[in-house]
């Protein structure tokens, strides 16, 4: 059985931070991740308020983070974990290719996942029309009309996205009014290429083989209204990443984990960090924030920062 001082799962910006203190304390770490270096923010097209950056795409900003890890020789591999095992001073960690992992730390950086309409159709024309990632897919709709379905500011910043290729933008959103700040907006606006749809559910996306319509219901007359469009891109929120630390008792009714000031939780050697959490704030700032403050309680908790197995 593989042995680390700490095991980081997740390699967003919070895991990569956590890993570059965590190896540079001498710490035995390895950094496990199902995806791509970078997680969310390797598909945010632009970032703006990321200290000491100005303007970088996520995919620069993820790249500088992980070369900056192999640089320092953090150890990294993919890994889909399904369970954390706490055996007190050990904890094993289970993954689906069958490896068994038995560290003295863990700390949990696997973020969230787009949220569904759970509409009718939706998953069906997943691929075929139906997107959650505007970066991703957003070339494939150039000149096309599409709608963007949420209200915050990650719809309407990717809407702000995609008005730079397709034809036209609806923007449909439960509520009766927009959640994104006026700058998002005012910017989308300024495309000249939206319309919006305010107090409206999609109740199915429709088509044969492809997207080719969606059915929406005005939230307070019931009345019902076919949208023709041959796309639309899905942004109503997130669903951490917890499905295999659940047994643990560390998470909230919606599944975030629950820490205290140093993202402890409330198994002594396990951490949380990042969007993964129960918090106010999710940007990769505040990850990253997360990830240096868990990396050192690991070296107070583990009470030998530098020594390794």
């Amino acid at each position: 059985m593989e042995q680390y001082d700490v095991v980081i799962i997740g390699a967003g910006p919070g895991g990569m931070t956590a890993a570059i203190y965590t190896q540079r304390s001498s710490l035995k770490t390895l950094m496990l991740e199902k995806g791509a270096p970078g997680g969310k923010m390797m598909t945010t097209w632009e970032i703006e308020n990321y200290t000491g950056f100005g303007n970088i795409s996520g995919f620069e900003l993820s790249e500088k983070m992980f070369n900056h890890t192999q640089e320092l020789g953090v150890e990294y591999r993919y890994g889909d974990v399904t369970n954390i095992v706490d055996k007190g001073e050990f904890k094993e960690i289970h993954t689906a290719g069958g490896e068994v992992i038995e560290t003295k730390a863990v700390i949990i950086g696997t973020g969230t996942v787009p949220r569904s309409t759970n509409a009718p159709g939706e998953s069906k024309f997943s691929g075929k029309g139906v997107s959650w990632c505007a970066v991703c897919d957003g070339a494939f709709f150039k000149d096309r009309t599409i709608a963007v379905i949420g209200g915050g500011n990650s719809a309407i910043e990717e809407a702000a996205f995609l008005a730079k290729t397709v034809k036209h933008i609806t923007v449909i959103n439960i509520l009766p009014t927009l959640q994104a700040d006026a700058v998002a907006i005012d910017e989308l606006n300024e495309t000249g290429k939206a319309d919006y749809l305010l107090g409206y559910e999609v109740k199915s996306f429709n088509g044969t083989d492809q997207l080719e319509s969606l059915t929406i219901e005005n939230v307070e007359t019931k009345e019902q209204q076919e949208l023709e469009v041959e796309g639309a891109f899905v942004f109503i929120g997130q669903i951490p990443e917890t499905s295999f630390c659940k047994d643990l008792g560390i998470t909230n009714k919606w599944g975030y984990i629950e820490v205290d000031e140093n993202m402890a939780t409330k198994v002594p050697g396990i951490y949380a960090i990042g969007d993964v959490c129960d918090k106010e704030l999710r940007q990769i700032i505040t990850a990253a924030n997360d990830g240096s403050i868990a990396a050192i309680q690991v070296g107070k908790y583990l009470g030998k920062s530098n020594k390794v197995w």
